[in-house]
């Protein structure tokens, strides 16, 4: 079920109403019913993979807090789902193509979501034996901490610590309707108005990556920015609307990363929950051990690890490497500090350079092969073709000018705080105008976030 979908918004009309006539004591079972009806919609088989790691997860919580020392076995427990619908046939290739043998694959269809909940779970463990509770975590609550529906497909990825102690304040939230109606259209007009069309264009110039003219490559460059921002944003700004209609606050996720000076500055504002989770539960214990070998060695390994975490290729995991050497880079050369200060034209500079880098270094996050990647970022570069604009490339274009343009105004609470501005009466019509209409638009060709493949 799609969040830019009429059936969505049924969906959430619908479980709004009911969840006013549901008594109390029973409020946490029917959220957790809601969600795993909501996540079954795309393939009701997998929704006993998950109903599986909540009732694991519970279980395993009991043992930590009993006993610290069950933490390893259990994260270990935690990632075999991962490990086997993720990373089992990726293994058994490499290893294929190492040793020239072929073996069997299982073919398994990654579920929705596996990744975002494996984390989720990972970090309720791993905070759970470091400080251990005096009252025992409840089934009900660990249930809709991990299936809650609008963060269970893609995130953001959240912590016990923050959501637990929200849970006795879920219910409808009248008072914050309209901040949030603004914020989930937002994220609607985002995904809808931009990331699909610019996406439709990006997908076919990958497709014809052998034959791309010099315009066509930066076109598929920047595009794919453009797209993978307004499309995993849009899904974060409507998950932490939904989240604020319901009475939880949800963490901040993007915050306009485009407007960095630099890679470890825009790190700090892309995926925000995702990069905050690695530095604790993989940064930190890592360079605890690592940085008598190295300081940078610790963050090189992270960003690797991030990368195979987006995917089970090596591009992925190239992808990640370079990341992790060129912020090492930063911090070697002060050039990290000197972008943080930097102001006026100097920092100006410093954004388009590091916009650049990003782009051209997802490409190879884009591409199926490294051979792919190659074609659109030298291939098509060297076939020239500068005198020719290709007339499709237009409305893409207009539309990735007219997101940066605005991208400082892209933020959590500068469009909520916009939205408490403006009178209910006069806000209300064209916020459900706007959503039906993007809703009507996105039916006729629904398209999947692009984080869902993760």
């Amino acid at each position: 079920m799609l969040f830019q979908l009429p059936s969505f918004l049924l969906f959430f009309l619908i479980f709004c109403t009911l969840f006013n006539f549901c008594p109390r004591r029973l409020r946490l079972a029917f959220v957790t019913a809601a969600s795993l009806i909501f996540y079954a919609w795309w393939y009701p088989p997998n929704v006993l993979l998950l109903i599986a790691m909540v009732i694991g997860c519970w279980l395993m919580l009991l043992l930590v807090s009993h006993d610290r020392r069950w933490l390893a076995p259990c994260v270990v427990a935690s990632l075999i789902p991962l490990a086997l619908y993720k990373y089992a046939d990726f293994l058994l290739a490499t290893f294929d193509g190492l040793s020239g043998f072929e073996s069997a694959r299982l073919g398994w269809t990654l579920p929705l979501g596996v990744s975002f909940v494996t984390f989720t779970i990972i970090s309720y463990l791993v905070d759970t034996a470091r400080k251990p509770e005096k009252q025992r975590p409840g089934f009900w609550a660990t249930a809709v901490y991990i299936t809650f529906f609008p963060h269970l497909i893609a995130g953001p990825i959240l912590r016990a610590r923050h959501i637990l102690p929200q849970l006795s304040q879920l219910g409808v939230c009248r008072n914050g309707w309209m901040p949030n109606l603004a914020l989930f259209t937002v994220g609607m007009l985002k995904k809808v108005l931009v990331a699909d069309p610019v996406g439709a264009y990006v997908d076919k110039l990958y497709a014809a990556h052998t034959t791309l003219s010099a315009w066509e490559g930066a076109a598929a460059i920047f595009g794919f920015s453009i797209q993978i921002y307004c499309d995993f944003s849009a899904y974060s700004d409507m998950a932490i609307a939904l989240a604020g209609m319901l009475g939880i606050a949800f963490p901040e996720n993007f915050r306009s990363p485009y407007g960095a000076a630099s890679m470890g500055e825009l790190w700090q504002r892309w995926h925000i929950t995702l990069s905050f989770w690695l530095r604790d539960y993989v940064f930190k214990p890592l360079h605890s051990r690592l940085q008598k070998y190295s300081r940078h060695l610790s963050l090189i390994v992270t960003m690797g690890i991030s990368g195979l975490w987006h995917g089970a290729a090596w591009t992925f995991v190239v992808w990640g490497l370079a990341h992790g050497v060129l912020r090492a880079l930063e911090s070697v050369t002060g050039y990290s500090a000197y972008a943080a200060s930097a102001s006026g034209m100097s920092r100006r500079l410093c954004i388009l350079l590091t916009f650049l880098i990003w782009s051209l270094l997802a490409v190879i996050f884009r591409s199926p092969s490294m051979s792919v990647a190659y074609d659109v970022l030298f291939g098509s570069f060297s076939a020239g073709g500068w005198g020719e604009w290709p007339d499709a490339a237009t409305v893409p274009v207009l539309l990735g000018v007219g997101v940066l343009v605005l991208h400082t105004f892209d933020r959590t609470e500068t469009i909520r705080s916009l939205a408490s501005k403006i009178p209910t009466t006069v806000l209300a019509p064209v916020l459900i105008m706007l959503c039906i209409g993007c809703a009507a638009i996105a039916s006729m060709q629904p398209a999947n976030f692009y984080y869902f493949e993760f």
